[in-house]
């Protein structure tokens, strides 16, 4: 059955911001845009790659926004009112951590070693969404392990 399932995220951003989201991704973690999806002539989500992982940066609907009993997804009011934090693991957590806060991500934990010895650090994305990066130990050590 594990071989019949893939997985695949849409994450909710403030209807009208889906380019300004897919841009940062892109230029943060080296997203890779594969599609775009319209209704009514207005950009309503951006199909993206994080790595192997796809991902969908759609708008939240404005009409589910005005009526919460109606049910989300809403995208975050403010920054880490989520219910998820995205992980990303990385082989170079200093560029990456460099490449988000250049492109607006807001820090949120510094890089620093935590208890298994890795290097990680957390950011909030212009969006509100938080970023948790883990750096990918070296082959090298990772054998030696």
């Amino acid at each position: 059955m594990a071989e019949d399932i893939s997985i695949q995220l849409s994450l909710f951003v403030e209807h009208g911001r889906e380019r300004e989201a897919a841009n940062f991704y892109e230029a943060a973690f080296g997203a890779q845009e594969v599609d775009t999806y319209s209704i009514d002539g207005a950009l309503a989500g951006v199909a993206m790659r994080f790595g192997e992982l796809p991902v969908t940066v759609a708008g939240s609907n404005p009409n589910r926004e005005k009526m919460p009993s109606y049910g989300g997804p809403f995208f975050p009011k403010q920054a880490g009112a989520v219910s998820a934090i995205f992980q990303i693991n990385v082989a170079d957590i200093d560029a990456v951590f460099g490449h988000a806060v250049a492109a607006g991500a807001v820090i949120r934990d510094q890089i620093q070693t935590d208890t298994l010895g890795r290097r990680i650090a957390s950011i909030f994305d212009p969006f509100g969404h938080i970023w948790a990066l883990v750096e990918r130990k070296p082959e090298a050590a990772a054998l030696a392990a």
